[in-house]
């Protein structure tokens, strides 16, 4: 399984709490053991978690990406970047 894979399931598992946890929020708040305002909050502060772990997750995946690529031994832009460099100096 690619890491992009991994990416996309962890996104849909998101979406998919998101939706189960708005539908909790709306009984809670039918009920009347929960305000608005406070089911307003509770989603806000539940939605800037989930940006800076989807910020973090991007980071930790990026950097992990960039240590199999060096482990591998594999060619980055920038070293195919230079490489066309030299090869036009030389040309």
């Amino acid at each position: 399984m690619l890491p992009k894979d991994l990416l996309y399931i962890g996104l849909g598992a998101a979406y998919m709490a998101k939706d189960k946890m708005d539908e909790l929020l709306g009984d809670l708040e039918e009920r009347g053991k929960l305000s608005r305002e406070e089911a307003e909050k509770f989603l806000d502060d539940a939605k800037a978690r989930a940006a800076k772990e989807r910020t973090d997750m991007e980071a930790s995946l990026k950097t992990a990406l960039r240590e199999a690529v060096a482990e591998l031994g594999l060619a980055t832009k920038d070293d195919v970047e230079d490489l066309k460099k030299l090869i036009k100096a030389k040309g």
